[in-house]
C-alpha cells in the first residue's frame, strides 16, 4: 500500500481544503512532517484513519468533536495504490460530514473509488465502504494504527498488549483466521456434505429396488425373442415397400400426365393470339426503325426557323446599337475638354486652403494644451498642500504607534507561559484522556458482551425449537415404519393367500385332466369287440372295460384353469417383487428402532377376514400393495431427508452456541483486564502528579490554554505593531519624497505654459484677417465636389462610349454566325428529307401518319415481347414434359383401386413393424434400466465404503482441530519471525546492547546482553528505551505485513517518541531509518525537534491555524 494524495477540509485545525502530495514526499523512501505544537500535525493521520474507517482513534466515541468548530462541514479524501503480481491499481476513499450537534457530527457522502481511464465507483454507502476498505486491507482499524500508522499514545501499545490479545491482533495482520474459525466451518461443511451424501446413498440403495443379475438375463431373453420378431416383419415390409415404391411412382407419372395434357391444351387455345401480336411487335420494330429519320427532318426544320427568326433580330439590333454609339463619341469629347479647362485652377486653390488648415489646427492644439498645463497647475498646488499635511500626520503616527508598541511588550511578559509547565499539564492531560479512551472502550465490550448475551440466549431458544421439530419427526418417522411393519406383514399374508389359490388351481386341473383321461379309456373300451386285440395292451379278452363316467368334461373350464394359473403365478412374482421392496424399506429400521411394534396377530386376522377367491382379488389386492408401497416409499424418504436436515440444523445450533459462549467468556476476560488496566493507570497518574486533582485537570489545562491563546494573541499583536511602524517609517519617508517632486513638477510645467504663448501668437499672425477653420473647411468642400463632379461626368461619359463599341462589335459578330447557321441549316434539312424518302421505299408505310401510328412505347413492346416468348417457353417446356412422361410409363396404366390395395397393405406392414419395435424399445428401456440399477448399485455400494471412511477422517480431524489450538500455534509461529526480526533491528539502534525474546507465556521480555544477558520485563525500560523497542517491533511487523496477503506495505508513520532520546541514540535511530528507505518502504515521521528538520531530506511544513480565522496550511519542502 502506497499514499498518494490526501485532501484534508474542517478536520481539527484545518479549516479551508489542503491537499498533501504523498507521492512526491514518499520519492526519496524517508520524509518528515514538521511544525509546533497544536498545529495540526497529528491530524493528518487522523484524516487517514476518518478516510479509510470512518473514525479517529483519539476521539471520544470516533468522532466527536473532530470538527473544526468554525466549519459545518468536514471533507477528507485519501488516494493510495496497491501493487500486486497483476500490476498496480489505484483507489479513493471519501467522505463527508455535517455537524449534528456541539460534538457530534453525521455522515453525508462515502464514495470508494477505483481510479483508471475513468472513475468507477465501487461503493456510495459507510457501510459498504468500510466494508470494501476492511476486504481491500486485510485490517482493521486497531490494527492499522497499531503496526502501520502510529499516532499518539498508540506507539508501545503492541508492546505492552497480553498474550490472547495480541495473537489476535496477529491473526488479523496475518490473517490467519482462515485456519481458525474458516477452517473450523470448511470441516463442518464438508462433513456435513459427507455425511448428507452417505445418508443420500443408503436412501438410493434402498430404493433401487430388485437389481439382481437374474432378472436382468430373464429381461434380456424376452428382448432377444422380440428381436427376432421385429426381424421378420421387417423383412415383409421390406418386399412390400419395393412394390410400393414402383408402383408409387407410376400413379405419380400417370396423374402428372393427365395435368400436363389440360394445360397443353389450354396454352394451345392462345395460338391465334399470339401471332396477331407478332405481327403488331414486328410493324412497332419497322416504325422504330424509321422513327430517327422523321426526327431529323423535324429537327431540320425547326432549326431553319430559328436562325432566320434570330438573324432578322441583330439587323434590327445592330442600327439600333450604331446610333447611340455615335452620340455617346460626342458627349465624351466635351466632358474631356470641360475636365482639362476647370481642374487646374480648383487644385491651386485647394492647396492653399489646406495650409491654412494646418495652420489653425496647431493653434487648436497649442489651446488645448495651455488649457491642460492651467489645470494641472492647479492640481499641483493641491497636491503640494496635502503633501505638506501628510507629512505632518504621519510624524505624529508613527510617535503614538511606538507607544503602543511598548505596551504591547509589556503585556506580553506578564501573560508569557513557561514551557516546563506547559509540557507537564499537556503531559497530565494526555494522560486523562488516555484513561477515559480505556473506561470509554470497557463500556464497548461491555456492551458487545450484553449484545452477544441477547445473541446467545436467542440461539438457545431457537435451538430448543430445532429439537422440538426433530422429536415431531421422529415421531412421524416411527409412525411411517410401523406402517411398513404392517404393509410387509400384509404383503407375507397376501402372499401366502394367492400361492394357496393357485395351488387349489392346479389341484383341480388335475382332477380335471384325470377324468379327461378316464373318459377317453371309457371310450376306447366302448369300441373293443371280443376277440379283437386291444390298442393299449394287445389283449383279446376284456374282461374289466372302463365305464363312462356321469360327469362332462368341460374343455373351455380346462382352458380357463390354465390361463388362471399362468396369471396366478405372474401375480404371485408381483406380490414377491413388492415383498422385497418392502423389505429394503425395512432395512432403515435398523438405524431408527421402533418404539413400539406392530401386532402381527392382529395384520393375520385382518387377511383372513378377507381371503382371496379369485384371480381378480389377487390382481387388485397386488396393485393396493404396490401403491401402499410407493406412497409409504415417498413419505419415509421424504422424512429422512427433513430429519437429516434437522439434524444438521441442530448441529449448527450447538456449534454456534458454543462459539458464541466462548466470545463471551473472551469478552469477559478483556472486561477483567480493561478494569485491571484502568486501576493501574488512575494509580501511576496519582503516584506521577499528587498535586493535580483528576477532576480539575480540564479546568487548569483550559486555564492554560487561554493563557497562552492570549500571550500567542499578544505576540501576534506585536509582531503586527513592528509591521506597521516599519509602513509607517516608509509612508513618512515617502511623503517627504513626494513633497519635494511637486515643487520641482511645478516649476516646469510653468516655464513650459509660456513658450508654448509665444508661439501661438506666431501662427495666428500668418492667417488672414477673420478666417476661421470652419470657413476654410467648407470652401474645401465646394472645391473637392467640383473636381470629382468634373471627373465623374468624364468617366461616366467614356463607360457608356466603351460599353456602346463592345457591343456594337458583339452585334456584328453575332448577325455574321446567324446568317452562316442558317444557311447550314437549310443543307442538313434538304439532306433529311432525301434520307426520310429513300428509307419509305423499303418499309410498307405511305405516310408519316402511318408510321407513328404503328409505334409502341417501350413498356408496351416489351410486354408484348414477354408475352410472346413466355407462350412459346412453357409450350416447349409441357411437350417435354409429356414426352419424358410418356416415355417413362412405357405404355403401362394404372387403376385407383390398385393403386390403394397397395398402400393399404404397406400400411398394414408399417403398423406391424412399428409395433414390434415400440414393443423393443419398451423391453429395452426395461433391461436398461434393470443394467443401470445394478450398475449403480454396484458404484453406491463402492461409494458408500470411501464416503463411511472420509466421515470418520473428517470426524477425526474435527476433534483434533477444536477449539483455536491450531490458529495460536501458527500466530506463535508469526511472532517468533516477527520477534527474531525485530531483534535485530534493536540491536543494530543500541549498538546490540538490547534484544526482544519471548517468554513461556508468549509475552516480551528484553535481554540486557551488556549486563550478562539478563532478562527483564519490558516494564522497567525507561522512556526512550520503550521507544526504540516499540520501533524495532513497529518496523518488524509493518516488514512483514502483506494486505490481504497479496499487497506490500509500502509506508509507515511516527508521530512521537523521538523527544525522549538523547543526541547520540537520535542519530542512530536516523541512520537506521536512512538505511530503511531503501527496502521499498516509505517511513514518515511527524516531530517538533529541530535536529530532525536538518536531517529530512524532504519535508511538509504546517503552519498552525491564525487567530483571524484562517486554518492549518501545509507546504512541501524539498532539501
Amino acid at each position: 500500500m502506497k499514499p498518494i494524495r490526501l485532501t484534508i477540509a474542517g478536520l481539527h485545525s484545518f479549516r479551508q481544503k489542503e491537499t498533501i502530495d504523498f507521492e512526491r514526499l514518499c520519492e526519496g523512501g524517508l520524509f518528515g512532517i514538521f511544525g509546533p505544537t497544536g498545529s495540526g500535525k497529528s491530524s493528518i493521520l487522523d484524516a487517514m484513519t476518518l478516510a479509510l474507517y470512518g473514525n479517529v482513534e483519539r476521539a471520544a466515541n470516533q468522532t466527536n468533536g473532530i470538527m473544526n468548530h468554525a466549519e459545518n462541514e468536514l471533507f477528507v479524501s485519501f488516494t493510495f495504490e496497491l501493487q500486486h503480481a497483476e500490476g498496480v491499481k489505484r483507489y479513493t476513499v471519501e467522505r463527508s460530514f455535517k455537524r449534528a450537534d456541539a460534538l457530534r457530527i453525521r455522515s453525508v457522502v462515502s464514495r470508494f473509488i477505483e481510479e483508471g481511464n475513468e472513475r468507477v465507483v465501487i461503493a456510495d454507502k459507510t457501510r459498504l465502504v468500510d466494508e470494501q476498505v476492511k476486504q481491500l486491507l486485510g485490517l482493521e482499524m486497531k490494527d492499522f494504527t497499531r503496526a502501520v500508522v502510529l499516532p499518539q499514545g498508540k506507539f508501545a501499545e503492541f508492546l505492552s498488549l497480553k498474550g490472547s490479545e495480541r495473537r489476535q491482533m496477529l491473526q488479523r495482520l496475518f490473517h490467519l483466521e482462515r485456519y481458525g474459525d474458516e477452517l473450523n466451518k470448511k470441516l463442518k461443511n464438508k462433513l456435513a456434505d459427507a455425511s448428507a451424501k452417505l445418508e443420500a446413498i443408503k436412501g438410493e440403495q434402498a430404493g433401487l429396488g430388485d437389481a439382481s443379475k437374474e432378472q436382468v438375463e430373464k429381461q434380456k431373453q424376452a428382448l432377444t425373442e422380440r428381436k427376432e420378431a421385429l426381424e421378420r416383419a421387417k423383412n415383409e415390409l421390406r418386399d412390400i415397400h419395393e412394390r410400393y415404391e414402383k408402383e408409387k411412382q407410376l400413379w405419380q407419372w400417370q396423374c402428372e400426365k393427365e395435368k400436363v395434357e389440360q394445360q397443353l391444351d389450354e396454352w394451345r387455345k392462345q395460338e391465334e393470339r399470339m401471332k396477331q401480336l407478332e405481327q403488331t411487335y414486328e410493324r412497332s420494330k419497322e416504325a422504330e426503325r424509321l422513327a430517327p429519320y422523321i426526327e431529323q427532318v423535324e429537327r431540320s426544320e425547326k432549326e431553319v426557323a430559328h436562325w432566320q427568326q434570330k438573324a432578322k433580330e441583330r439587323d434590327a439590333q445592330l442600327q439600333q446599337v450604331r446610333t447611340m454609339y455615335e452620340q455617346a463619341s460626342k458627349q465624351y469629347e466635351q466632358c474631356r475638354a470641360k475636365k482639362n479647362e476647370e481642374e487646374p485652377k480648383s487644385l491651386q486653390k485647394q492647396e492653399q486652403l489646406k495650409q491654412a488648415l494646418q495652420t489653425l489646427a496647431l493653434m487648436r492644439s497649442l489651446e488645448q494644451q495651455q488649457a491642460k498645463l492651467r489645470a494641472s497647475l492647479q492640481e499641483i498646488e493641491e497636491k503640494e498642500q496635502e503633501a505638506r499635511l501628510r507629512v505632518d500626520t504621519c510624524t505624529q503616527e508613527y510617535t503614538t504607534w511606538s507607544a503602543k508598541q511598548a505596551e504591547l511588550k509589556k503585556q506580553w511578559e506578564e501573560k508569557k507561559v513557561d514551557v516546563h509547565v506547559k509540557e507537564r499539564l499537556e503531559q497530565v492531560d494526555e494522560k486523562k484522556k488516555h484513561i477515559q479512551l480505556q473506561r470509554q472502550a470497557l463500556e464497548e465490550i461491555e456492551k458487545e458482551k450484553e449484545e452477544k448475551l441477547k445473541t446467545y440466549e436467542a440461539m438457545k431458544q431457537t435451538y430448543e425449537r430445532e429439537i422440538k421439530q426433530m422429536k415431531q419427526l421422529e415421531a412421524r418417522l416411527a409412525e411411517e415404519f410401523r406402517h411398513v411393519e404392517w404393509l410387509y406383514h400384509r404383503v407375507c399374508e397376501r402372499e401366502k393367500q394367492a400361492m394357496v389359490l393357485v395351488y387349489q388351481w392346479k389341484e383341480e386341473k388335475k382332477q380335471m385332466e384325470a377324468a379327461r383321461l378316464h373318459d377317453l379309456a371309457a371310450t376306447l373300451a366302448e369300441r373293443l369287440r371280443d376277440g379283437e386285440a386291444c390298442p393299449v395292451c394287445g389283449s383279446t379278452h376284456h374282461p374289466n372295460r372302463a365305464k363312462r363316467q356321469q360327469v362332462a368334461l368341460d374343455e373351455e373350464a380346462l382352458e380357463r384353469i390354465d390361463r388362471s394359473i399362468q396369471i396366478g403365478e405372474q401375480l404371485v412374482a408381483a406380490i414377491q417383487q413388492i415383498k422385497m421392496q418392502v423389505e429394503q424399506l425395512s432395512e432403515m429400521m435398523v438405524r431408527h428402532p421402533l418404539p413400539q411394534r406392530v401386532d402381527v396377530e392382529k395384520v393375520k386376522r385382518e387377511v383372513e377376514e378377507a381371503p382371496l377367491s379369485s384371480l381378480k382379488e389377487i390382481e387388485i389386492e397386488g396393485k393396493a400393495l404396490q401403491q401402499d408401497y410407493i406412497a409409504c416409499r415417498d413419505r419415509m424418504y421424504r422424512y429422512i431427508e427433513k430429519w437429516n436436515e434437522q439434524k444438521q440444523k441442530e448441529q449448527q445450533y450447538a456449534y454456534q452456541m458454543e462459539t458464541v459462549r466462548q466470545q463471551m467468556a473472551e469478552l469477559e476476560e478483556k472486561c477483567a483486564e480493561r478494569r485491571t488496566r484502568i486501576e493501574q493507570e488512575k494509580k501511576m497518574w496519582h503516584e506521577a502528579y499528587p498535586d493535580v486533582s483528576f477532576e480539575q485537570v480540564d479546568d487548569i489545562v483550559r486555564n492554560l490554554r487561554k493563557r497562552e491563546q492570549e500571550a500567542q494573541q499578544l505576540q501576534q499583536r506585536i509582531e503586527k505593531s513592528v509591521t506597521v511602524l516599519d509602513n509607517k517609517r516608509a509612508e513618512l519617508e515617502q511623503w517627504k519624497e513626494t513633497y519635494q517632486e511637486v515643487i520641482k513638477q511645478k516649476a516646469e510645467w510653468t516655464t513650459e505654459w509660456n513658450m508654448q504663448q509665444q508661439q501661438y501668437e506666431q501662427y495666428k499672425q500668418t492667417l488672414p484677417e477673420g478666417m476661421d477653420e470652419e470657413s476654410v473647411k467648407q470652401q474645401l468642400i465646394r472645391i473637392e465636389e467640383t473636381l470629382q463632379r468634373v471627373k465623374r461626368e468624364e468617366e461616366e461619359a467614356y463607360a457608356r462610349w466603351m460599353s456602346l463599341q463592345q457591343q456594337l462589335h458583339t452585334l456584328q459578330a453575332d448577325k455574321q454566325a446567324a446568317d452562316v447557321a442558317l444557311q447550314e441549316g437549310e443543307k442538313r434539312k434538304q439532306e433529311a428529307e432525301r434520307m426520310l424518302a429513300e428509307q419509305f421505299q423499303k418499309t410498307v408505310f405511305k405516310t408519316v401518319d402511318d408510321v407513328l401510328a404503328s409505334r409502341l412505347d417501350e413498356q408496351t413492346k416489351q410486354q408484348i415481347a414477354h408475352d410472346i416468348q413466355q407462350y412459346k417457353d412453357i409450350l416447349m417446356k409441357l411437350q417435354n414434359e409429356w414426352q419424358r412422361l410418356n416415355e417413362a410409363m412405357n405404355g403401362v396404366v394404372m387403376t385407383k383401386q390398385q393403386w390403394e390395395e397397395t398402400m393399404c397393405a404397406y400400411e398394414q406392414a408399417k403398423q406391424q413393424v412399428d409395433e414390434h419395435m415400440r414393443q423393443l424399445g419398451s423391453l429395452e428401456a426395461i433391461v436398461a434400466d434393470l443394467e443401470a440399477k445394478h450398475a449403480r448399485f454396484e458404484q453406491l455400494h463402492q461409494e458408500r465404503m470411501q464416503l463411511e471412511k472420509l466421515v470418520g477422517q473428517y470426524e477425526e480431524l474435527q476433534k483434533v482441530l477444536r477449539g483455536n489450538s491450531f490458529v495460536e500455534f501458527i500466530a506463535e509461529e508469526q511472532l517468533v519471525h516477527v520477534t527474531r526480526y525485530a531483534s535485530e533491528r534493536l540491536g543494530e539502534l543500541t549498538r546490540q546492547r538490547y534484544a526482544i525474546e519471548l517468554d513461556s507465556e508468549g509475552g516480551f521480555v528484553i535481554r540486557d546482553d551488556a549486563n550478562g544477558g539478563v532478562r527483564r520485563p519490558v516494564t522497567t525500560l525507561s522512556g526512550g528505551e520503550t521507544f526504540l523497542t516499540s520501533l524495532s517491533l513497529a518496523l518488524a511487523l509493518s516488514a512483514q505485513i502483506q494486505l490481504r496477503g497479496e499487497y506490500p506495505l509500502q509506508f509507515f508513520f511516527l508521530d512521537e517518541g523521538f523527544g525522549t532520546l538523547d543526541q547520540e541514540l537520535l542519530d542512530v535511530v536516523m541512520t537506521a531509518l536512512e538505511r530503511l528507505r531503501g527496502e521499498h518502504m516509505a517511513i514518515g515521521v511527524i516531530s517538533h525537534v529541530q535536529e530532525l528538520h536538518a536531517r529530512m531530506p524532504k519535508r511538509l511544513i504546517v503552519k498552525p491555524a491564525e487567530p483571524s480565522g484562517k486554518g492549518t496550511t501545509v507546504q512541501l519542502e524539498v532539501m
